[in-house]
């Protein structure tokens, strides 16, 4: 999409990406592409298994109706399932705490929020890898309409609004409603940090990224239609430019390990903060082959923490002399 499309006006950009969304064939994805999603993906889930004990992460799972019981997407490392609007935005907090303050924090926030949203659907693997590919490759064109003030998380919203629109088969007009509901809420938002209120204000991003697909799919297509026309002109102007001067190309799959880091040692050590050690092979091996799982729900079983295993049980010896024998009928 050209600078000169975008600067006709926020509902023309959002009307204009929906059909870029629309129109994207997953057939034409390569094997490189999918070969750096699926690194991704395992970067991301070690990243959220690693921040799921973060105090910000924890302290959601305890507050009075966030995160409720009765859904079926997982919150990764635990044994609550939820609604998938609150798995992203635990997922995504504990991603970005787990991230060590990495300048693709955001990424690995996206991909997890994304994963919530297939399990809920019932999606394959395959489906998750090409929604995940198609907001990849969808965000670069958000450059020229994000002032450099929203950093990385601004790409990594709109690109997971995308990949949502995927998995919903949202239409043009409910792609276009999505993209301005989202942006609404969080164009303005400052960039990711590592911890605390820089990994919350990530995870309610993403999650009202996420809820913005949603209402979208929900409203009738006339009503999208009309909020397209009547409430384009909130979102700010688009930015003349592409992005903060100097700053390299947004690509929603960069999100790699440290130099000279195995993805598998970093993955097991990132992992074995809350799975049990016999889940963090089958599960890497799961998340390599993701676009071959048919059942997302045998790679979130996987993804549970230990409190989904029963604790064995404690031996407690009595104190020496308190002990009665007790009584018998035998006799020799």
């Amino acid at each position: 999409m050209s600078v000169s499309t975008v600067m006709s006006g926020p509902d023309a950009w959002a009307e204009s990406l929906a059909d870029q969304i629309s129109a994207y064939d997953s057939r034409q994805r390569d094997a490189r592409t999918a070969g750096r999603a699926r690194a991704a993906v395992i970067t991301a889930f070690g990243r959220a298994l690693s921040g799921a004990p973060a105090s910000m992460a924890k302290a959601l799972l305890g507050t009075s109706g966030v995160a409720t019981t009765g859904g079926s997407s997982l919150v990764f490392g635990t044994e609550r399932r939820t609604s998938a609007v609150d798995a992203a935005l635990i997922n995504a907090t504990a991603a970005v705490a787990g991230s060590e303050a990495s300048r693709d924090a955001a990424n690995s926030a996206c991909i997890v929020a994304l994963f919530g949203l297939c399990e809920e659907r019932g999606k394959t693997g395959q489906d998750f890898l090409d929604a995940l590919i198609s907001g990849a490759e969808i965000s670069p064109s958000l450059a020229p309409t994000l002032s450099p003030a929203t950093g990385q998380l601004g790409f990594a919203l709109f690109g997971g609004v995308a990949a949502a629109a995927r998995v919903l088969e949202l239409s043009r007009p409910k792609i276009a409603a999505a993209l301005l509901m989202a942006g609404m809420a969080n164009v303005d938002s400052p960039s990711a940090g590592q911890v605390g209120a820089s990994s919350l204000m990530v995870g309610l991003s993403l999650r009202s990224g996420l809820l913005a697909a949603l209402l979208a799919e929900a409203l009738d297509e006339a009503s999208c239609a009309e909020m397209i026309r009547s409430e384009g002109r909130a979102i700010p102007s688009p930015a003349a430019g592409n992005g903060a001067p100097g700053e390299t190309a947004f690509d929603l799959l960069a999100v790699p390990s440290p130099p000279g880091a195995n993805l598998w040692d970093q993955f097991e050590r990132q992992a074995g903060a809350v799975l049990p050690r016999d889940h963090i092979a089958p599960l890497f091996e799961r998340l390599e082959t993701i676009d071959k799982v048919k059942d997302l729900a045998t790679v979130s079983r996987l993804l549970q923490g230990r409190g989904a295993q029963a604790a064995p049980k404690k031996v407690v010896f009595a104190a020496r002399g308190t002990h009665e024998p007790e009584e018998t009928t035998w006799v020799p």
